[in-house]
Formats: C-alpha cells, sequence, structure tokens
C-alpha cells in the first residue's frame, strides 16, 4: 500500500517538476519574436524604347518582390535585441535579387528609450526616408522616384544600399525622427585600408503626424583615396585609366499633405559631384517631382507624377491599385521617361500579394 502511495507521491511531483520546466522556454517564447515576412510581385510589362518593343512577364514592378526574418528579444528594462535579414528574389526565374543571399537589408540592432542602434547592409535615408514624396515612391517602375532623384544612381552604395555600416536612429517624439549613419565600407572591396574603400555619411530628418509627412535627407560619400598598386601584369593604359572619383552629396526634401479627398506629393533633390555615368557630366543636378493620390472607393486609389531633373530626363507617369484584401491587390501603369536622344514608355497589369 505504502508503495503504491510512494509511486503516486513520486508521479505527482513527476509531473509538477515536468510542467516547471516548460515554464522557462515558454516565457522565453513570449518574450522574443520572429516574423516571417515578403512581397510576391508579377505583371506583364510592355516596353517601348527608341523603335524597339518588348512584352514579358516581369517581377517586382510595384514593389520588390522579397522574403524575409525580422526578430525581437525583450532584455529587460525597456532594452530590446533586434534583426532583419531581407532577401530579394526575381519571381520570374527564381533568381536571386541583388547578387546576394539577403540584398536588400541585414542588421542586428538593440533599441530602448534612447532609440536604435543597427549595424549591418542598409538604405542610407535618401532612399529609406524619400519615399513619401512622391505617390510612387522608389516603385512601380521607372514611375518611381528614382528616376530623377539622385539617392540610388550608384554614389551612396549599391540602389542606395551601403554594407559595413552603422546606423542611429532616435525615438519618435510629437511625429519627429532624426537618424544619422556611416558605412565604412560602401560597396563590395577586397582592400585592408578604410581609406581604400568607398565610405557614405547618411543623414535625416522626418516628420509624419496626421496629414503632414516631411523628409530631409542629406547623403555624402567619401571615395576612395588611393590609387592601385603597380603591379607587374597591370598594363601601362591601364593604369592611365584610373580616375580618383569626386566626394558626392545628395540632399533631398520630400512632403506629403492628405486632404483626404486626394493626397499632395512633392519632392526636390540636388546631386552634386556624380560619379555616375548618367549624371557624372555634371556637376550639380536639380530634380523636382509633382504627384497627387486620389482615393476611388475603399478599395482602390489612382496617382499621377511628373518628375523633371536638370540633367535632361523628364518623365510622366499614371497608375491605379484595387485591393482585393488587405494583403493582395492588383495594379496597372502608364508611363514615359524622356531622356537627351532617347525615350522610353513602360506599360504594366500584374498582382502583389504580402504576407
Amino acid at each position: 500500500m505504502r508503495s503504491k502511495q510512494t509511486q503516486r507521491r513520486f508521479l505527482g511531483a513527476a509531473l509538477v517538476l515536468s510542467s516547471l520546466s516548460c515554464v522557462g522556454p515558454l516565457q522565453a517564447a513570449a518574450a522574443s519574436s520572429v516574423t516571417l515576412f515578403g512581397v510576391v510581385d508579377q505583371g506583364l510589362v510592355y516596353e517601348h524604347k527608341n523603335g524597339q518593343s518588348s512584352l514579358k512577364q516581369k517581377s517586382s514592378n510595384q514593389a520588390g518582390s522579397r522574403w524575409g526574418l525580422r526578430g525581437s528579444e525583450d532584455l529587460g528594462d525597456g532594452y530590446k535585441a533586434t534583426f532583419l535579414l531581407e532577401s530579394g528574389f526575381n519571381l520570374t526565374d527564381g533568381t536571386q535579387g541583388q547578387g546576394r543571399l539577403f540584398g536588400r537589408g541585414t542588421h542586428i540592432g538593440l533599441s530602448g528609450d534612447f532609440g536604435e542602434i543597427k549595424m549591418g547592409r542598409m538604405s542610407v535615408f535618401g532612399s529609406d526616408w524619400g519615399g513619401v514624396g512622391s505617390p510612387f515612391g522608389g516603385g512601380w517602375g521607372q514611375s518611381g522616384n528614382g528616376t530623377v532623384l539622385g539617392n540610388g544612381k550608384g554614389d551612396f552604395g549599391e540602389g542606395g544600399r551601403v554594407n559595413n555600416a552603422f546606423f542611429y536612429t532616435s525615438p519618435r517624439m510629437d511625429g519627429w525622427q532624426g537618424g544619422v549613419g556611416y558605412s565604412l565600407e560602401a560597396t563590395n572591396g577586397d582592400a585592408f585600408a578604410t581609406s581604400a574603400h568607398d565610405r557614405v555619411l547618411t543623414t535625416g530628418l522626418r516628420y509624419d503626424n496626421g496629414p503632414v509627412a516631411l523628409a530631409l535627407t542629406y547623403d555624402r560619400s567619401i571615395p576612395n583615396l588611393q590609387e592601385p598598386k603597380e603591379k607587374k601584369e597591370q598594363k601601362e593604359e591601364e593604369k592611365k585609366k584610373f580616375i580618383r572619383k569626386k566626394a558626392s552629396s545628395n540632399i533631398q526634401i520630400a512632403a506629403a499633405y492628405d486632404f483626404e479627398m486626394f493626397k499632395v506629393h512633392a519632392s526636390y533633390g540636388n546631386l552634386r559631384k556624380s560619379n555616375s555615368d548618367e549624371y557624372g557630366k555634371y556637376k550639380s543636378v536639380h530634380a523636382v517631382i509633382a504627384g497627387v493620390t486620389v482615393p476611388t472607393g475603399r478599395t482602390g486609389k489612382l496617382m499621377a507624377v511628373y518628375q523633371h531633373s536638370s540633367a535632361k530626363i523628364e518623365g510622366w507617369a499614371l497608375g491605379y491599385q484595387y485591393d482585393l484584401s488587405k494583403r493582395t491587390n492588383l495594379y496597372a501603369f502608364l508611363n514615359r521617361v524622356d531622356t537627351a536622344g532617347s525615350h522610353k514608355l513602360q506599360s504594366a497589369l500584374g498582382v502583389r500579394h504580402t504576407f
């Protein structure tokens, strides 16, 4: 009889210990989170350029197709550890985007009442915060602000993304937020010395409260200061081709105001001393964008924009988005961009799903 009671007590104690052993992992799981997210965007695109036409499927029209992991862990006292791994891909053929596994962005960081500090590969503030000044942001093919603004022309990382970077963003206070970042190695390179790499300084200030959205950003490149080392196999003609890069700078102002019946957008940009093929022959390039977004019922919106650059670039665009659900929408756009001696007409019909 006693042996049965002893066995029962032993089993009861074992169950209690077993349940207690589960509490720790459950609490840890509750204090941390990992989110799988992504965008799947595919459409049929027609393009006409200099007398030639193309009709084919294209990925990443309205927004870049991607998948990623975003997570945080509660460290107590208001502090959190954060991370992001974001990978772009081409839905048409399944290949990776940006030439790497997590080309759209990677970081690990620490956040708290002071704001957030991050390390990794991130977008300069001109790219990240400047989208409010256009109804198309940085997407929708050549309808986006990257057609005329200088943040993504190659002077400040690849497509406005910089490697080996430290970023700080302040907490939001009454709609205001500031940020500063510095990249020790904006693009890939094998050189050892820091001065042998292109570096980038980026800063930004934005306001988002009620109907008003504003963003002021400044990006500056600090180019490689070292000439290529003498090599026996290097030809004399190749040595002469070396041209020291210029220290480029780009200031952008973006604004939007929502009147409820419609929303207006405007942007101004000034890119100086660009090293890009497109803007490199100009000492200074001024760009302006003016656009409008008009809601059409509860599930749709119509967008229009005009873009102009002193680098002899001019364009217009029309777009429409129809929401099938909170995560899936149809889109259509038509745009044209004229440059010196060239023009390109682009139209698309597609679908975008987010998760």
